[in-house]
């Protein structure tokens, strides 16, 4: 993430979450593959939705780190919640 985005973007950028639907996913992947294990289609998926996960993660932080460079007090995590 380069520093030409507007802060509000910025902002924008630090609740990005992954959908519901994704995220019920994944938690349901991870509780079959503690249970039964996944079938090599499962593992796939299961390893989509963990890198989704990562570049999502990767996106809120840098954005934080921007915000902070330009200022703003991003130490309460609350300011991050998504906003849907």
């Amino acid at each position: 993430m380069r520093a030409y985005l507007n802060d509000a973007a910025l902002w924008q950028a630090g609740r990005a979450t992954m959908t519901a639907k994704q995220q019920e996913r994944l938690e349901a992947l991870h509780d079959k593959q503690q249970r039964e294990g996944l079938t090599p289609e499962e593992q796939a998926e299961e390893q989509a939705l963990l890198s989704l996960y990562r570049e999502t993660l990767l996106v809120r932080a840098q954005a934080a780190v921007l915000l902070k460079q330009r200022g703003y007090d991003v130490s309460e995590p609350l300011q991050f919640a998504s906003l849907l």
